[in-house]
């Protein structure tokens, strides 16, 4: 069960993660919480079966749903899980968690749930938490994957459920990252980045809790001083608190101190591996993380870090010479970005050759024998 389309970091993992193991012979479909109502979202599922996903099916909700319509949506999956004689039904957000939880009850089916985030009992108060909670605590037919070892005990202190139970799996990126064919000049032209120009970049969703804010304050008091440009690549999360206001704060000063030409937005692209490759430096500054693709896309891609000291961050970063800083602290993220591009030669090309080899430790194959095991040992364990 995932969301397919408009994908976030755990929805592309899923659909990656279809696509690989029909390729190895296995069926697996793809189910979305949502409806098919768009052009869009039906030309989403067309790319899917033309990649090989045997079937894209809808539970029909709409955002915020009614108890009646969720009911509905248990009731329908239940009813596919019998017809189809599904094994295993995977989730890796919890709102699909939830649904599946109470659909696999009295059926021959296991679930496997994905933990994408960090839990955290002062600040995962609201009822959705807590029926997700109700939710797992009745369902022994679930098993979990975590996608550090930071999550997997977060999860166990905040379920009780028992270590034996969550099996760390780490998420991967695409291959594209691992042999990015490059024309810097070409698209550093393309994006308005003037030539011999230092490029920072951050890539993700531009949302309150990832401290985009953080880049600014960091970076402002010398954009105009250095040779420096700041690109931001991603979509606006207004679903998040203090997104909007936040995002309207930066707009706002980078007019009044006539900063369009040094700092840019680029929505979401398809040629990320090629900027990133392109850029300087990776600043993510989060103020909590479960994981962090983009930090492994850019180790891969050869681009040196700088990011928050903060929840599973030093984790995925481990063994690598990027250098971390405390949330919320725009003058040492400000040193360490300025330590950053200007490195030595022989230091630059260690921490890149360290980065990348920390990022083999993420490819996509290996993401899917480990699950496909996990999988296997679900099936044959005895609940």
């Amino acid at each position: 069960m995932t969301q397919f389309y408009q994908l976030g970091g755990a929805e592309k993992l899923d659909v990656d993660l279809a696509v690989n193991l029909n390729k190895r012979g296995l069926h697996v479909d793809i189910l979305s919480m949502y409806s098919a109502d768009s052009l869009a979202v039906m030309e989403a599922k067309k790319g899917l079966l033309l990649k090989g996903i045997p079937s894209v099916d809808f539970l029909g909700l709409n955002l915020g749903p009614s108890i009646m319509s969720v009911c509905k949506s248990i009731y329908k999956l239940r009813k596919s899980i019998q017809l189809e004689k599904y094994d295993i039904v995977v989730t890796s957000m919890v709102p699909p968690a939830i649904i599946a939880s109470w659909a696999v009850k009295g059926t021959q089916a296991r679930q496997v749930a994905g933990l994408h985030q960090v839990f955290n009992k002062t600040r995962d108060k609201s009822r959705h938490y807590k029926l997700w909670m109700l939710s797992a605590k009745f369902n022994r037919q679930i098993r979990y994957y975590a996608i550090t070892e930071y999550v997997a005990k977060s999860w166990n202190s905040f379920s009780n459920t028992p270590p034996q139970h969550v099996r760390k799996i780490y998420n991967s990126i695409s291959d594209d990252y691992f042999d990015v064919a490059l024309d810097q000049s070409c698209i550093r032209k393309e994006v308005g980045i003037p030539e011999g120009t230092k490029l920072a970049i951050y890539v993700g969703r531009l949302a309150a809790y990832k401290g985009i804010d953080t880049i600014f304050d960091a970076l402002f008091p010398v954009l105009k001083k250095q040779n420096l440009v700041l690109l931001y690549v991603g979509r606006p999360d207004f679903f998040v608190k203090g997104t909007k206001e936040m995002l309207q704060n930066i707009q706002d000063r980078i007019i009044n101190e006539d900063l369009g030409h040094k700092v840019k937005f680029l929505p979401h692209r398809d040629d990320i591996p090629q900027l990133m490759a392109s850029s300087d430096v990776l600043v993510h500054p989060s103020r909590m993380e479960g994981f962090g693709l983009t930090l492994v896309e850019a180790m891969a891609a050869g681009l040196p870090i700088v990011a928050s000291n903060v929840e599973a961050i030093p984790e995925v970063l481990s063994g690598t010479n990027s250098l971390m800083v405390q949330p919320d602290d725009p003058k040492s993220l400000r040193e360490m970005v300025l330590v950053t591009l200007n490195l030595p030669a022989h230091d630059l090309k260690l921490c890149i050759e360290k980065g990348r080899s920390r990022s083999k430790n993420f490819q996509s194959n290996t993401r899917a024998d480990q699950l496909l095991k996990l999988f296997e040992d679900v099936v044959c364990s005895d609940f």
